[in-house]
């Protein structure tokens, strides 16, 4: 009658004790265990020192040598003010954080809309919902048009990886929406140019 097949937990522990047993092993012993077993004893090799080769040094540059003009004249803080201005945008929009929130319960009392619709708009990613808790959410009213969010908001908020993130842009400044917060864009109902600057502030991320 042969042996019972020893099963896969068997067969890796009796293999671990082995190895550990092997590993005290003295060499002399290790050899001749190798012999008996017919294993290949293998030859170590013998590490050659790699001569270091000479580097030659870089060549000089031909041609124009292309130089900058430093950092330029120093101005009085009077005229770099003015020089900023030049080319900065006020943020006078609300910051997101701090743009007038309410709670489910209130903006479909102050929409005059059934919950369950408030909902579908929040799933299908038509409004934008700033989560407060768990389960709860806060939604920003700049973004409703009379009872309704305001067209092309959809088109918007599927492009960004968080509803704060959306909000966020909706409500700064922007040079493609004529120096107008996307959002009031929207409202002003140009949709198409709100697209454009959300498309191509992705292209330069």
């Amino acid at each position: 009658m042969s042996a019972a097949k020893p099963s896969h937990l068997t067969r890796t522990a009796l293999t671990k004790a082995i190895e550990r047993k092997v590993e005290r092993m003295p060499l002399d012993d290790l050899v001749e265990l190798a012999s008996t077993l017919k294993v290949a004893i293998p030859v170590a090799k013998t590490l050659r020192r790699r001569e270091p080769t000479a580097v030659a040094p870089p060549a000089a540059p031909t041609g124009r040598v292309l130089q900058g003009a430093g950092v330029g004249p120093v101005v009085s803080a009077a005229k770099g003010s003015r020089l900023l201005d030049a080319i900065t945008v006020d943020d006078e929009a609300t910051d997101w954080a701090e743009s007038e929130l309410v709670g489910a319960g209130a903006l479909v009392e102050r929409l005059s809309i059934a919950r369950g619709t408030l909902d579908n708009w929040r799933k299908a990613g038509k409004v934008v919902a700033l989560r407060k808790g768990l389960r709860n959410f806060v939604y920003p009213l700049r973004q409703f048009d009379r009872r309704r969010p305001v067209d092309g908001l959809d088109q918007i908020v599927e492009h960004f990886t968080s509803a704060e993130e959306a909000w966020e842009w909706l409500v700064a400044p922007n040079r493609m929406t004529d120096g107008k917060a996307p959002i009031d864009a929207l409202h002003a109902g140009d949709v198409k140019s709100v697209v454009s600057a959300a498309l191509a502030a992705f292209e330069y991320a």
